[in-house]
């Protein structure tokens, strides 16, 4: 019993996997295209009017997307723990450990939902100082946006996905391309997007290796799972 129920659970673990990737990397394009067509705004004003216009929009700008892509990531990062971990036991689980913590210290700095609400409470302001105190709740929730939270997120899932790719490239489950593709796109992945220039340059630089890592990771779950039925019917003949 124990021998075909195994199999499946990890079949299971691994679609998740591919579902969440595959989310991911439809993201890319959906945010890019987003950004270019809307500016981010220079100012709280800017938000506030832009959010009161189109409150979709306003939450896209503001990572909503992004927020659900980093859900998303956490069924990835299961997925490669169970796959690595029976050969890698350390860097598999020290890269786990390490992501979700970065993934929880991500979240409360999405502010996204509480712009949308302070926003609407500026246009229903009835008085200049309550404007006044809407803009300052706005710059603080913006501060935040981009914040210390934010920045130790990135460095904290730059390491972990860094300790993925290293268990992976000693592991014959997954190719070498995809390995080597994906330690690329994590060490872009260090510095966050926030670090001035240098950062925005390399968030970018990562996007490419990173979609190609989807893609090849995906790839690589599908065989992953054809060998664990393929497996399943030798054991049940």
């Amino acid at each position: 019993m124990e021998i075909t129920q195994q199999p499946d659970y990890k079949i299971t673990l691994y679609r998740a996997g591919i579902i969440a990737t595959t989310f991911m990397v439809i993201m890319i394009p959906v945010q890019i295209a987003f950004f270019l067509i809307w500016p981010h705004p220079s100012n709280i004003m800017d938000w506030f009017t832009l959010f009161n216009n189109n409150w979709i929009i306003g939450l896209i700008s503001f990572d909503f997307l992004y927020m659900l892509s980093m859900i998303a990531s956490i069924f990835l990062y299961i997925a490669l723990f169970f796959a690595l971990f029976e050969r890698q036991k350390a860097l598999s689980l020290f890269a786990l450990i390490i992501g979700l913590i970065g993934l929880a210290i991500y979240f409360p700095s999405n502010t996204s939902i509480e712009m949308l609400s302070i926003s609407r409470q500026y246009f229903n302001a009835s008085t200049e100082y309550d404007k006044g105190l809407f803009i300052a709740s706005g710059q603080t929730l913006y501060s935040i946006w981009k914040g210390t939270s934010y920045s130790v997120y990135y460095l904290l899932n730059g390491i972990a996905l860094i300790l993925f790719f290293l268990a992976m490239i000693r592991n014959n489950k997954f190719r070498k391309s995809t390995s080597y593709i994906g330690l690329t796109s994590g060490i872009l992945m260090t510095v966050p997007a926030t670090a001035g220039v240098i950062g925005m340059t390399m968030a970018l630089l990562s996007l490419l290796p990173w979609s190609i890592f989807s893609i090849l990771v995906i790839q690589d779950f599908n065989r992953i799972i054809k060998k664990i039925r393929q497996e399943k019917e030798k054991s049940v003949a």
